[in-house]
């Protein structure tokens, strides 16, 4: 059986901070999650939260202070259900995002668990005789370079120097979750210096980075925006349910396109 095979990386809009409840449900054909950390001796369903226990102290983690997973409800159902329902193809999942974190960060840190994870089902797959079709990257990540105030070219260049990092391993392409907002509607006053409409001046920089990334190199393809749902926003940062909903039908859609039109 052929599957692909997908990291959802980035940070804490990949891993998602919505309601279980209210997420897309997957087909139980349309794909599987490997835990590379916390069960990597099988696959199990997709299912809301991804990436639960998927967290690594001293790597990828994201837990709070009290100890609790922040991962409540993320897009990955919805993109799964989607590609599933457009190609007939099924999907193995990896999660490998945490929140707050920057690019970085992710060049230092984090890319590296993120590979390894990726290498573990790749290994696993091949132990269990699947064949691995496509092997591909969900990026949603830059709330954080925003808050840095890193420039466009800074962010781009290390955006790629991350993806590198995947491609040596196999990964043939990077599908771009554009961020959204600070949200300057429901906080518009000061916060460390700056209003809210000041601080999404920040994102919108990124925003337009990781639109210019798209359009002159092609490994990236941009998938899916979370700038038109501001009104969808639960805290400054964070979105609800149906936001991760919408933009993982959207990334499904573009990846099922893309598939398609590769295969002809």
């Amino acid at each position: 059986m052929e599957i692909d095979l997908i990291v959802f990386a980035g940070q804490s809009n990949m891993s998602g901070r919505g309601n279980a409840d209210m997420a897309v449900i997957c087909d139980i054909s349309a794909g599987y999650e490997y835990k590379a950390v916390s069960n990597p001796g099988s696959l199990v369903p997709i299912r809301e939260p991804f990436g639960l226990g998927e967290d690594k102290m001293g790597a990828i983690w994201d837990y709070d202070s009290q100890g609790v997973s922040k991962r409540s409800g993320s897009m990955v159902s919805a993109v799964v259900q989607t590609y599933y329902s457009r190609t007939g193809r099924m999907t193995v999942g990896v999660s490998a995002s945490i929140g707050g974190s920057d690019t970085i960060q992710w060049k230092k840190i984090y890319v590296a668990d993120a590979v390894e994870r990726m290498e573990r089902a790749k290994e696993y797959l091949s132990e269990n005789r699947f064949s691995v079709g496509n092997i591909f990257v969900v990026w949603c990540q830059g709330e954080s370079d925003g808050d840095a105030k890193r420039s466009a070219e800074d962010y781009m260049a290390v955006t790629r120097d991350i993806f590198r990092e995947f491609r040596n391993h196999g990964a043939e392409a990077c599908f771009l979750v554009q961020t959204g907002h600070y949200n300057y509607i429901d906080f518009p006053g000061i916060t460390d210096g700056l209003t809210g409409k000041e601080w999404d001046d920040r994102y919108k920089i990124i925003r337009d980075a990781q639109s210019l990334l798209c359009r002159t190199d092609d490994q990236f393809i941009l998938a899916g925006s979370f700038e038109p749902y501001i009104h969808e926003m639960k805290d400054r940062f964070h979105y609800n349910q149906n936001a991760y909903n919408m933009v993982g039908k959207t990334v499904g859609t573009v990846m099922a396109d893309y598939v398609t039109r590769n295969s002809c």
